[in-house]
């Protein structure tokens, strides 16, 4: 059994180094002031009872520093009970050329989340490049340009975007912040390594020809989530790891919201963790079953550390080298994305990230969430 235990250790060790090396090949990108884009773009807000955030958003993509008569901003509201139709209805009346609304589609009728809208999109649009991102992030002036000017030089299909989660302090925030800097940097260093694993549909742009070309989101749609990472996945099946990029540029960085609630948290999760199942690419199922695994091994040694035949030093050395190999890669995702954290919260973390594994692994596989105010099940 012990050698079973280090065996995973010892893969877990490569795991990071090759994280650490995937991050470092990534080049790195600036705007470059002498580039003129040429790319036709059309982004893709979708929204529900997001009126707290909207305006900050609304005014943010108006003000981008990207030719407006390249640009088109297409607003769907997903039956918002509270003012959201409205602020997408004024903006769309006061800049016509610019914002435009979306008609659902019936044919996506019964399609989940946001992909029925974003399918409804994309058959009206002229746009050679989409980007979407969500009502509750901030983006900067620059994000537009940004995105473009690492798809037009990079010359790939489909462009995964940095996210920052940023918030006030406390534990439940900066645990998330610390956790979600595993996330996107796992996702990005996976690029590097040309097997890209996850994105985050905050911050995601791709070539319609792509996405027409590969089917869209056929054979996930009634999937609530993964209107990012299927479809990440299925470009890269069709066109390999040269179709997939990664923008490392700051002056890309979104920033999005962490869970308010522990009872948000939860759903949210939940819903993450609930369609692993149904990853398309074998290396994608089989990192994720080695995660799995591997933080449920840790568990079970600490279990056994209190049994007087096993050694609390071994529990001790598994906790140690994850903590030692974790805290170094996600610091040097933090520097990129400009976020800080106490070495208290993320040693806290770090005992608590284990119990987070294997609980929303575990949870992932049944029952219901609650999303958007919907009850959603994790599998159809």
């Amino acid at each position: 059994m012990l050698i079973g235990i280090f065996f995973f250790f010892f893969f877990y060790i490569i795991f990071s180094i090759f994280l650490q090396i995937g991050w470092r090949k990534l080049p790195d990108e600036t705007i470059d002031c002498t580039h003129k884009p040429s790319t036709t773009v059309a982004i893709i807000l979708t929204a529900r009872n997001e009126e707290k955030y909207l305006l900050t958003i609304l005014e943010q993509l108006l003000h981008q520093n990207y030719p407006q008569e390249l640009l088109q901003i297409y607003l769907a509201d997903d039956a918002s009970t509270d003012s959201t139709n409205d602020l997408f209805l004024k903006y769309i009346e006061t800049y016509p050329s610019l914002f435009f609304k979306v008609e659902l589609n019936s044919t996506y009728q019964d399609w989940k989340g946001k992909k029925k809208w974003i399918a409804s999109a994309i058959d009206v649009i002229q746009g050679e490049f989409i980007l979407t991102t969500d009502a509750d992030c901030s983006i900067p002036v620059t994000w537009v340009s940004a995105m473009v000017q690492s798809y037009e030089l990079n010359h790939k299909q489909f462009i995964s975007g940095p996210v920052a989660m940023t918030g006030n302090r406390g534990f439940m925030r900066d645990f998330q912040k610390i956790e979600f800097l595993s996330l996107i940097g796992s996702g990005a260093s996976a690029i590097g390594l040309e097997k890209p694993l996850m994105c985050n549909g905050a911050n995601i742009g791709y070539a319609r020809s792509a996405y027409k070309k590969v089917g869209g989101f056929s054979g996930n749609a009634t999937i609530s989530s993964g209107d990012d990472e299927f479809l990440m996945h299925k470009i890269f099946s069709m066109y390999g790891s040269k179709g997939i990029g990664f923008c490392n540029n700051k002056a890309a960085i979104i920033q999005t919201q962490p869970a308010s609630s522990w009872s948000e948290f939860y759903n949210q999760r939940k819903r993450w963790a609930s369609k692993w199942e149904n990853y398309s690419l074998a290396h994608v199922q089989w990192i994720a079953i080695f995660i799995f695994i591997f933080h449920l091994i840790i568990l079970i040694s600490t279990v056994l550390a209190f049994i007087p035949s096993f050694t609390w030093q071994g529990a001790v050395f598994l906790w140690g080298i994850k903590g030692i190999f974790d805290y170094f890669y996600l610091k040097s995702v933090a520097r990129f994305l400009s976020i800080g954290f106490k070495k208290s919260t993320f040693i806290l973390s770090v005992l608590i990230y284990p119990f987070y594994v294997v609980g929303f692994g575990l949870a992932g596989r049944f029952g219901t969430y609650t999303w958007k105010e919907r009850i959603e099940t994790p599998h159809e």
